[in-house]
């Protein structure tokens, strides 16, 4: 168990190195105005509940609903199973047998 969880640690650690040092910083750059990249009204996509259909696909690993966003929830999940499994066997190591 610990190897795997030293495993998913390292591939986390190699993917969040990897995109970093892969992505660019954007020039700071002032002259225009923020422009929302949608495919529907701005009025009806931003908001508390957005409608269906006003985001765009992914572009990027990286990018909201990419595929690096679910591999990090995949390890979280991981992780938290790992610990789970952990607790549960010190209780009933702890537990006095009858």
């Amino acid at each position: 168990m610990k190897r795997i969880a030293l495993l998913a640690v390292i591939v986390a650690t190699l993917f969040t190195f990897q995109t970093a040092l892969a992505t660019n910083p954007p020039s700071p750059d002032t002259s225009t105005p923020a422009v929302y990249d949608l495919e529907n009204e701005p009025s009806e996509c931003i908001g508390f509940l957005p409608k269906p259909d006003c985001g765009k696909e992914p572009e990027d690993a990286g990018e909201r609903g990419g595929a690096l966003q679910y591999l990090v929830f995949a390890i979280m999940i991981a992780g938290l199973t790992i610990v789970g499994i952990g607790i549960t066997r010190s209780v009933r190591k702890s537990r006095p047998k009858n």
